[in-house]
């Protein structure tokens, strides 16, 4: 059975031929969803006076007709040089525009800001001569090979100046905190949805109850955290369950671990309600671009700990707070020796027990806190602005495409 392609047109065709990167500045289309990336990237074409057109798309569900009729309008009237998408957003289940970028010739770009794994589900469909995908987690790079992407590139998190950017200082009115979701509604969902396969429940209480559901096992994948025997008899959906519940689950169990070693030092919680089940004391959300930074900057000591989808990489935080003044303590994935100058740049810990010392330290040095901080922020600004990731995914494309 031949793959459904959309029809193009000759004139469509004739219109799209055109050479790529042979202006001055890159011409970027950005399918723009609810991903705080998209803005982010948005934010740095200005800064770097290149051309940004969006079209708005949707993170789940079908793309309204009117949004695929102002796509082809956009790539017509605007030409870019290539698409860029985060976690496939926009792109359709069956790869139908995957195929369509590929006929008309024009690069897209797909940057995975989460497990591609739960996005792709084996499915081959994104990949294409003109695809190219970008990880900020290289445990996921081979996956992504697998799937058929002629091209693989780890690409990090970075921050956002527009937003995140302030001096710090050692006058803290805000006592040590934790900023994030508890994952406790996110968790309970994905337990819900596995009751009706009671033996893959089974199985994967099992794999937390043995200690088996670690960041480097998540990385590796189900047949590293169930039977690999097992793993083979789940249909798609079964093993994208398991692996969303692995990660909800897992990562509110490091969330909460965390918040147990450091409340009894006076450290609080902020974010949704399932934080006050366990942690009476914390407090409610806070709104990540307008709130967020004065309160990372206001913060005595922002506490870190990173997903249980990343096995190497840093999240979003460790950018973003040094950008906006704030002192970070963080755990200590691989990836911050390649970032940061981890001796000047970096307070880490690698046991709650050391994150526990290293609190009580800090709260106790506010000027060795404003001197991290402040070489943090430089390098941050320096190296790791979304306007340096955006250079370095333009770079990629044009040696490919130009």
């Amino acid at each position: 059975m031949e793959t459904p392609r959309l029809k193009v047109s000759e004139r469509l065709r004739e219109i799209l031929s055109y050479d790529k990167f042979a202006g001055a500045a890159p011409r970027i289309l950005i399918l723009q969803s609810e991903y705080w990336v998209d803005g982010a990237c948005i934010h740095a074409c200005h800064e770097l006076g290149w051309k940004v057109k969006t079209v708005p798309t949707v993170l789940e569900g079908v793309l309204p007709k009117e949004n695929v009729a102002r796509l082809i309008a956009a790539l017509a009237e605007f030409r870019p040089d290539f698409v860029l998408t985060v976690n496939l957003s926009g792109m359709d289940v069956s790869g139908l525009f995957a195929r369509f970028f590929e006929d008309v010739r024009v690069p897209y770009v797909t940057w995975f800001v989460d497990d591609p794994r739960t996005i792709l589900m084996d499915r081959t469909d994104f990949a294409s001569p003109y695809a190219l995908a970008l990880t900020w987690e290289r445990t996921y790079a081979a996956s992504l090979e697998a799937a058929g992407f002629p091209v693989v590139e780890t690409v990090p998190l970075a921050a956002d100046p527009h937003v995140f950017n302030r001096e710090p200082w050692d006058v803290c009115d805000t006592p040590p905190s934790f900023v994030g979701n508890s994952m406790v509604s996110f968790a309970n969902r994905e337990w819900d949805l596995l009751k009706g396969t009671p033996e893959l429940e089974t199985a994967v209480r099992e794999s937390f109850e043995r200690g088996r559901v670690t960041r480097e096992n998540f990385g590796k994948g189900l047949k590293t955290l169930l039977d690999p025997a097992y793993v083979e008899t789940l249909d798609a959906e079964q093993r994208r369950h398991a692996e969303m519940l692995f990660f909800v689950e897992g990562t509110r169990r490091l969330r909460h671990a965390l918040a147990a070693a450091v409340a009894p030092d006076g450290a609080i919680m902020r974010g949704d309600d399932g934080w006050r089940i366990d942690f009476p004391s914390s407090g409610g959300p806070i709104h990540y671009m307008q709130d967020l930074p004065g309160f990372y900057n206001r913060c005595e000591v922002n506490l870190n700990s990173t997903s249980i989808q990343m096995a190497t990489t840093v999240n979003q935080r460790v950018f973003d707070c040094p950008a906006a003044g704030g002192f970070l303590l963080t755990d200590g994935q691989s990836v911050l020796e390649e970032l940061f100058d981890t001796e000047r740049e970096v307070a880490a810990y690698r046991s709650l027990d050391e994150c526990r010392e290293r609190l009580r330290f800090f709260r106790a040095h506010p000027k060795a806190r404003v001197e991290i901080a402040a070489c943090a922020r430089r390098r941050v600004l320096g190296e790791h602005t979304y306007a340096h990731r955006l250079r370095r995914i333009a770079g990629i494309v044009k040696a490919r495409f130009g």
